[in-house]
């Protein structure tokens, strides 16, 4: 018989306990270790029952994955957080777990001979990314030269609460000025803005930023795939795709279409990716250019812009 997956709930409202309680007695998979009303108890419980999962408010310490807390309005909303709730549990589960190399998977590193140089005008990058996003982004934002020629959009999938927070604190560790986007924002060379949550962001003709609250797409707004489908046709040659660590398969459609448009590809390999399922499905869709470690992606695009060591088209 396969084991459980072991959850502990830290929480300090009974009521959220409660109904996490539940949700987790619901999944056959998994099995509730442990709850705690406050994080001192939960480090004291987790020497005890040594969970795979932890659920609490743990943005600073690098969490795994994000879901708002459930507002109890119907039994509807209810059910819906609940299903969300357990796919991130069960993805954050293995999000550790030792990854098998996959086979059809193949590690690119060397820059793709069909890249055009660059044209004229304003250049993008836009990076898109999920479950583990958090930490990658704090990794890799103060890599970014203060002088890189390019603006930059970043699409992560977390609660309307916590993106700003995240802005606001990639700000306070990288080399460009980050801020959460807003209506309007025009895309400036050397600043990144962060799509609010639930919103996807769009990029118009007159490169400024759309906010819109359209249908969730593949379960998530921000979905990256609005972000690369609407900068695609308009920046062509000038943009820069990036995809790295997150669950599902958002992106994938976005970034091919950036890279049939001229553009440049790029996803986080599988060994340091905290979930590989958005790399993974960018790959297999052939979207991507280039698959590399978190470390080597923003010197590489450093490199990329300030060389100018460009390969004309065959």
């Amino acid at each position: 018989m396969e084991r459980k997956i072991k959850v502990l709930i830290a929480d300090d409202s009974p009521f959220i306990r409660h109904i996490l309680t539940d949700f987790i007695e619901s999944d056959p998979q998994l099995e509730l270790v442990a709850g705690a009303k406050n994080g001192k108890e939960a480090v004291e419980l987790i020497s005890r029952s040594q969970p795979d999962v932890v659920t609490l408010e743990a943005l600073e310490i690098g969490a795994v994955d994000f879901l708002a807390k459930p507002s109890g309005k119907g039994p509807l909303e209810l059910y819906r957080v609940r299903d969300e709730f357990l796919r991130k549990v069960r993805g954050a589960a293995g999000a550790f777990a030792k990854k098998e190399p996959l086979p059809e998977v193949q590690e690119i590193s060397e820059t793709p001979t069909h890249w055009k140089p660059f044209g004229r005008g304003l250049k993008l990058i836009v990076i898109a990314t999920s479950s583990g996003g958090p930490r990658a982004l704090q990794a890799i934002l103060p890599l970014f030269s203060p002088g890189i020629p390019a603006g930059i959009t970043i699409v992560q999938h977390m609660p309307a609460a916590f993106t700003g927070p995240l802005a606001r604190r990639l700000d306070r560790e990288a080399a460009i000025p980050v801020r959460e986007a807003v209506e309007g924002d025009q895309i400036r060379t050397g600043e990144a803005l962060v799509a609010p949550g639930d919103f996807h962001l769009i990029i118009n003709k007159h490169h400024r930023v759309e906010l819109s609250r359209k249908n969730s797409l593949w379960g998530v707004r921000p979905a990256a795939d609005f972000a690369f489908l609407s900068a695609a046709p308009v920046f062509k040659e000038n943009l820069t795709g990036i995809i790295l660590t997150g669950m599902g398969r958002d992106g994938s459609n976005g970034l091919l279409q950036v890279k049939k448009n001229g553009g440049r590809t790029v996803v986080q390999d599988e060994k340091r990716s905290t979930v590989f399922g958005m790399p993974r499905a960018a790959i297999k869709a052939g979207a991507a250019d280039l698959v590399l470690p978190l470390d080597e992606i923003i010197p590489f695009i450093n490199n990329m812009f300030i060389s100018r060591e460009e390969v004309e088209v065959k």
